[in-house]
């Protein structure tokens, strides 16, 4: 296609299509995914603050460093002379108190009955960084912003249910951690209003203070984050472990003995890498991303493990994509950070890379939303056809974005990249401006 039919191509595309702000930073790249012939581009070497769509990179990343059937194994290790018992951090996402509970069970029955033991929690193949850089600490009480730890439950995040049944402000809690420490401030009244604040960063020990007000004869739900999660882990299991007549004397902090003659008690595994990062993905779950990366730099020499060695695999992988355009940033894997960096292009290309791949291509896609079906697109997009568009969103407050595979109504496959930046508050506009735009190059591809 020569310069001047392109560019008559994308004034008739832009005269038709629905517009955008002229006050918005604006990036939109969009390919047919199978000839990589440019349909539009506006800015597409440009760079933008890309929110949750890094999380693509993270995905390939670890589909191409780990493979989509790595499997953590978080080990329970028995030093049976010195008494001493290590539970080893492999960074496993998402691990639970069932989880844990079995461990116990199973590492019971490898031990003496009622024997004695110190319980030791061992997380030094990740460097200790509980939030990434560009995270900022106004952040680090809300729920997407969990810490991110070698050793962790669940996702880090605390269910509270705050019930004013009866004659007593009563709250209950999930998972059970051993050393939180709650500051019950609430009263009654007739309007709620309930604050909430973390606490105990400094100190790797959870505690939440409560404040306000909550109406009487009613119930409230709220998720926090939690301060300290390996501890908490420990504690966890040192409770399991005494439930089942092991004795309990200390739970530590403390590195694994380098030697071959540890018994190995038991061994939890995670679900497979493809699940997980289905689980980040659908559901944009950033601690997920930031293991995921950090575990992709342990398995590729670096030990230990950090977010920073991890953005240096990822930023190998994108020059060999893009070599013409070096000037991206990463500071995370899950793009909570504002120092992220990068172009439409960029997320084109990593997508192309994805979905292209013989080996875990349909790994890769299967881990993206599908409009008006699941995950963050599970509202998005209900005038198409469901899993016509499959894709990945991100979200900051001046930041929209979305990248993704669409199946236009004539069946032909479209990379389609939009990163919008736009004034605090306008994420919501944003968002549906971009579904209008995807519904057109459905309805005219």
């Amino acid at each position: 296609m020569s310069l001047l039919v392109h560019v008559l191509l994308m004034l008739s595309i832009s005269f038709n299509m629905p517009s955008i702000p002229s006050s918005w930073r604006t990036g939109i790249y969009i390919a047919d995914a199978d000839t990589r012939e440019i349909l539009y581009n506006v800015n597409g070497d440009s760079y933008f603050r890309p929110a949750s769509t890094v999380k693509l990179l993270t995905t390939l990343v670890a589909l191409k460093e780990l493979g989509p059937s790595y499997v953590y194994e978080t080990r329970v290790m028995a030093d049976t002379a010195g008494s001493r018992l290590f539970i080893v951090g492999a960074g496993a996402p998402l691990l639970n108190a069932e989880h844990i509970r079995i461990v116990a069970l199973e590492t019971a029955a490898s031990l003496d009955p009622g024997s004695s033991w110190d319980l030791f929690w061992d997380t030094t193949r990740f460097f200790s960084e509980s939030h990434c850089p560009g995270w900022d600490a106004s952040d680090w009480s809300k729920t997407y912003c969990p810490p991110i730890e070698g050793l962790s439950v669940g996702d880090n995040i605390l269910q509270l249910i705050i019930s004013t049944k009866g004659d007593t402000i009563r709250v209950f809690y999930y998972p059970p951690l051993p050393d939180l420490e709650i500051v019950n401030n609430l009263v009654t009244g007739s309007r709620e209003s309930v604050r909430t604040y973390v606490e105990g960063w400094a100190e790797n020990r959870p505690m939440l203070i409560l404040e306000g007000v909550i109406p009487p004869d009613t119930h409230l739900v709220l998720y926090k984050p939690f301060a300290g999660p390996p501890a908490e882990f420990a504690g966890m299991l040192a409770l399991e472990l005494e439930a089942t007549g092991l004795n309990i004397d200390q739970v530590l902090q403390g590195e694994e003995p380098d030697s071959g003659s540890l018994l190995q008690t038991s061994v939890i595994y995670s679900d497979p890498m493809f699940v997980l990062l289905a689980s980040m993905n659908k559901w944009s779950r950033n601690m997920i991303a930031e293991m995921v990366l950090r575990t992709a730099s342990l398995e590729t020499g670096s030990n230990p493990a950090s977010t920073g060695a991890g953005c240096d695999v990822a930023g190998q992988l994108l020059r060999y994509l893009v070599p013409s355009l070096t000037e991206f940033q990463l500071a995370d894997g899950s793009g909570l950070s504002r120092f992220n960096s990068l172009t439409p292009i960029h997320l084109a290309e990593i997508l192309s890379e994805g979905i292209g791949s013989a080996e875990w291509g349909v790994e890769f896609l299967a881990t993206l939303p599908v409009n008006g079906v699941d995950g963050t697109l599970r509202t998005r997009m209900a005038d198409l056809p469901p899993g016509a568009f499959r894709g990945k969103t991100g979200t900051l407050n001046d930041t929209s974005t979305i990248a993704g595979l669409l199946t236009s109504s004539s069946g032909r496959k479209i990379i389609l990249v939009i990163m919008l930046e736009v004034p605090t508050g306008q994420t919501r506009t944003a968002r549906a401006l971009q579904d209008s735009l995807i519904s057109w190059f459905w309805k005219n591809y």
